[in-house]
């Protein structure tokens, strides 16, 4: 069983492969090219998260956060499954739908988050 430590930085080692997968995808880019936001990863079950920052379709930056009170946009969940969502491997829209992840701020933001996980992995 992983620890907290790992935990973090398994998740971490993830959304930096997200962060170059959503930067090098021409489909993606164009589709979010004008997009600028701040995206905070936050796992219930650790005592930090990740705050991305977008600017202009592109993530720029991943730096730990301490609070939950970051980011115009939040996505809440155990660390595995937040992984594993950020890895391709659980479909967003059902772990939304159930409530095993919970997500706010702006519906663009929500819907511009889930395409780009769509057009990355399917």
């Amino acid at each position: 069983m992983m620890g907290s430590r790992e935990k973090t930085r398994t998740l971490r080692e993830t959304l930096e492969a997200f962060s170059r997968d959503t930067n090098s995808n021409e489909k993606v880019q164009k589709l979010i090219r004008k997009w600028s936001t701040t995206v905070l990863i936050w796992p219930e079950d650790l005592d930090s998260g990740f705050l991305l920052k977008v600017e202009n379709g592109k993530i720029h930056q991943i730096i730990e956060s301490t609070t939950r009170e970051d980011g115009k946009v939040k996505v809440i969940g155990k660390s595995d499954v937040i992984t594993n969502m950020f890895k391709g491997k659980e479909n967003l829209a059902h772990l939304y739908m159930d409530g095993v992840v919970q997500t706010y701020g702006s519906e663009k933001d929500q819907i511009v988050l889930d395409a780009v996980a769509r057009l990355l992995w399917n």
